[in-house]
């Protein structure tokens, strides 16, 4: 009997230690995080009938696959509905007068709208107000 209770406390006293070097050292390794922000730099200009306004064009440090109607959201005072940019920092589209918020894309038109657009480093992203011709 006391054979057992002998072997049984030894046991209990090896898992015990094992188990605390093991938390050990995992406490002690240091966590490497696979998912670190990459840093892209994309240009944004914005103008209204042809000039550009507030700061003109701003190069703006954003996180790589960003989409745009949020990068606008931090940098810019927007109104929008729905995906669309109906105004930005007081520069209101005129329905009227035909003149809408559009954007330009890397020089050329944008296939897609704001919401869904993902920016990589070396994007050009160019706001104009002006009458749509369609």
């Amino acid at each position: 009997m006391k054979k057992w209770l002998l072997l049984l406390a030894s046991t209990l006293v090896l898992v015990g230690c094992g188990q605390t070097t093991q938390t050990e050292e995992t406490a002690s390794t240091p966590v490497e995080s696979s998912e670190q922000a990459v840093l892209a730099e994309v240009t944004v200009s914005v103008t209204v009938d042809g000039e550009e306004i507030d700061e003109g064009e701003q190069v703006l440090e954003v996180e790589e696959g960003a989409i745009l109607l949020d990068v606008m959201k931090e940098h810019y005072e927007l109104e929008e509905a729905d995906g669309f940019i109906s105004a930005i920092n007081g520069y209101e589209q005129d329905e009227e007068a035909g003149k809408y918020w559009l954007f330009d894309f890397n020089g050329e038109m944008a296939e897609v709208g704001a919401a869904e657009l993902e920016l990589s480093d070396g994007d050009l992203v160019e706001w104009k107000l002006e009458a749509f011709e369609g």
